[in-house]
């Protein structure tokens, strides 16, 4: 007999499958079927964070949503008639896998967004309290998925920043948060990359030009990179894609990895990265924990949407409840 919860991953290290397992009862409390998978080979499995009809939602209930916002957002964001050309949001990923790190991005955020709009002063004084140390005055936008549209100019990559905060500091001055938000997933490992002549795969030569440019790592790291001694994964192109915005734009840049605790990878990425940097650069990118974060959220927001955020630390990071099942 199938379990309520679906089948196991035989590929999920103990803390994705503990991530895999925290959806599982999240679908099966919301009262959703599991969509089944079927491998290259023929075999159906029943993975239990996967459903069907994200997009078709049930009264009061919006699935891979918290928050009808949150819904309506993602549907606007994945109409053909807004979405960009060059914009890497799918909708599959999106609506149907509870896993995903994207949807819960908005789940995330689109609260901090809509509150925004409603109070600019108590969502500033929220996003000041989960976020200190950094120079916010005042938040201007919260923004999900974003890629600046020069990024071919910029780094020529267009890995979307989950999200960004803008604000302004006490002098006026424009800056931004750029956020990658990680759930289970770990900082892709997957190399920027353009092709010679001959087809063979070379360093990006945009990303090599912002490496220069920006003269952000050691010398001899910088030569190890334009060498291609030293590959460009995930976490190096997010942070020259958003210096490199915030260069061009005239915006103060910071970036944070907005993690689980206890994820596996991101200290070992980040570090990767930072001990390459100079000195002035090594504080505009930092890890958060997720955890930290939402419990700030959670005793700083208005009860309108502090029950929200209960729900979204209840969902996403309430390990306790895998005793029970």
């Amino acid at each position: 007999m199938k379990s309520i919860l679906g089948e196991e991953y035989k590929g999920d290290s103990k803390f994705v499958a503990r991530c895999r397992k925290l959806q599982s009862i999240y679908r099966h409390e919301i009262g959703e079927e599991i969509d089944p998978y079927t491998d290259r080979y023929g075999n159906l499995h029943y993975y239990g964070n996967y459903i069907s009809n994200g997009e078709s939602p049930k009264e009061g209930c919006w699935k891979n949503f918290l928050t009808e916002y949150a819904f309506n957002y993602a549907k606007e964001r994945i109409n053909p008639e807004n979405k960009k050309p060059y914009e890497t949001i799918e909708s599959d990923r999106l609506f149907n896998n509870l896993l995903s790190s994207q949807p819960m991005a908005f789940n995330l955020f689109c609260p901090l967004r809509q509150m925004l709009e409603e109070s600019p002063e108590v969502a500033t004084n929220v996003i000041k309290a989960a976020l200190m140390g950094y120079p916010i005055h005042k938040v201007t936008e919260v923004e999900l998925e974003f890629i600046p549209e020069n990024y071919i100019e910029l780094t020529g990559d267009k890995s979307a920043m989950d999200a960004i905060i803008r604000f302004e500091n006490e002098d006026g001055k424009r800056g931004f948060i750029a956020i990658e938000t990680k759930y289970s997933e770990n900082l892709g490992t997957n190399v920027a990359y353009d092709r010679d002549d001959e087809g063979n795969k070379v360093p990006r030569r945009q990303s090599l030009k912002a490496v220069e440019e920006l003269s952000c790592f050691m010398p001899d790291v910088e030569k190890s990179i334009t060498e291609g001694d030293t590959s460009l994964t995930q976490i190096y192109r997010n942070f020259l894609l958003s210096e490199m915005y915030g260069s061009k734009e005239g915006l103060l840049p910071y970036s944070i990895i907005l993690a689980p605790k206890g994820h596996p990878t991101t200290n070992k990425e980040l570090e990767s990265l930072t001990d390459g940097l100079r000195t002035e650069y090594k504080e505009r990118i930092k890890s958060v924990d997720l955890e930290d974060f939402v419990d700030t959220i959670i005793h700083n927001c208005p009860d309108k949407y502090r029950i929200v955020f209960e729900r979204f630390y209840d969902r996403y990071l309430n390990f306790a409840k895998l005793k029970k099942y």
